[in-house]
């Protein structure tokens, strides 16, 4: 009866749309770096300030040295975003190999497409709905956002002008994923800075010849490199176990019927189902060990989707059917069964069919009623 149970829940559509899913998730997937500016993400950050002047910020992080550039910006149109982009990150450290950035319309328009083939870039982006792909430029939002909260009343009302600051006190303190500064994995030296000057530190990088100067900082650039690659895997390592001792979700596999999450199901009330009631049928996972998937709705020819499997789960729905009630006839011969309640008066035998195993105890709770005096004369 357990079974049977939990074969009609799993089948029952009302059931599936709302219930939260499968617990667990899948196996960490990190993004492998070896030298400064391989990879860059990019993302919008909303202070929620419509007062102000500039309503977003263009977050732009290295996600090998952590290095963070931030731009105050007016809006998240396609003109300004290239600008910035242009301004701030190509003019100063040079096209990066890869851009990743999630799905906003201002990185998917042609202006940005035009700009990565003008400099030979690869263009990248994350599953919808999931911003842990670009968990560096989203763990950097969320430094930015405790910085400037920091602020007194004053001076939150000029971040703008704050702004610079703040990400240059980033910039130049210890990493704890990469054991140094941002500023001296991208430059190989530490910033001179007023600390240095109120007490008196040199920087101790001062040579007679230019020739001994490079040769001198092409050994920094090295050394600090290889202590990024050596400390950051450290780091990795045990994190990613820690991460994938709940990585329950098992890989899906090409055929498999699935339901996606319901995005916005708290936007449309607390009763709104948590999936959505389409099927879709896996198409490919996107490389080995990879947990994203395209996907495209079963029965239909649409474009496919790019799916991450912590937002998928196996659906059992035959069909679009509607959820049957439980004492409605079950259409399956070996379902359909009469039970007979003996009774001590001979015309008051009670039939009811046997919609599914599940409804076993409706039965039951119908034949004890059925049993009491006030239900003797019915």
């Amino acid at each position: 009866m357990g079974q049977d149970s939990k074969e009609w829940i799993e089948t029952c559509p009302q059931c599936v749309c709302n219930k939260a899913g499968p617990s667990g998730r899948a196996p960490l997937h990190p993004i492998c770096t070896s030298y400064p500016f391989e990879v860059v993400g990019v993302d919008f950050l909303s202070l929620g300030r419509p007062e102000d002047r500039y309503q977003y910020i263009l977050v732009i992080t290295d996600l090998f040295t952590k290095y963070a550039i931030a731009v105050p910006a007016r809006d998240q149109t396609a003109e300004t975003t290239v600008r910035l982009l242009y301004d701030h990150l190509v003019h100063t450290f040079g096209c990066p190999e890869r851009i990743l950035t999630d799905r906003g319309a201002a990185f998917e328009s042609a202006l940005m497409t035009q700009l990565c083939q003008l400099y030979g870039c690869k263009k990248s982006r994350t599953t919808a709905y999931h911003p842990q792909g670009n968990g560096a430029c989203e763990r950097f939002n969320q430094t930015l956002i405790r910085l400037l909260s920091s602020l007194t009343e004053v001076q939150q009302q000029q971040w703008p002008t704050r702004l610079p600051a703040l990400v240059q006190a980033y910039n130049n303190t210890i990493h704890s994923t990469t054991g140094i500064t941002p500023h001296y994995g991208v430059f190989g030296r530490h910033a001179r800075l007023p600390v240095d000057w109120v007490t008196g530190l040199s920087s101790g990088t001062s040579h007679h010849t230019l020739e001994g100067w490079v040769k001198k900082h092409h050994e920094a650039l090295q050394l600090a490199n290889q202590a990024v690659k050596e400390y950051s895997e450290d780091k990795r390592g045990p994190a990613r176990t820690r991460y994938n001792r709940n990585a329950r979700l098992v890989p899906l596999l090409p055929g498999e019927r699935v339901l996606i999450r319901n995005f916005r199901w708290r936007s449309k009330g607390k009763l709104a189902p948590r999936w959505g009631s389409e099927p879709f049928v896996i198409v490919k996972q996107l490389g080995e060990d990879h947990p994203t998937y395209l996907v495209h709705p079963e029965g239909k020819d649409t474009p496919t989707r790019t799916v991450h499997r912590n937002n998928l789960r196996p659906c059992l729905l035959q069909g679009d059917v509607e959820t049957p009630h439980p004492l409605m006839p079950f259409h399956d011969k070996k379902a359909q069964r009469v039970f007979t309640k003996p009774s001590s008066h001979k015309s008051s035998s009670l039939h009811l069919p046997m919609v599914h195993h599940s409804s076993f105890l409706y039965c039951c709770i119908a034949i004890f009623l059925h049993d009491l005096p006030c239900f003797q004369n019915c």
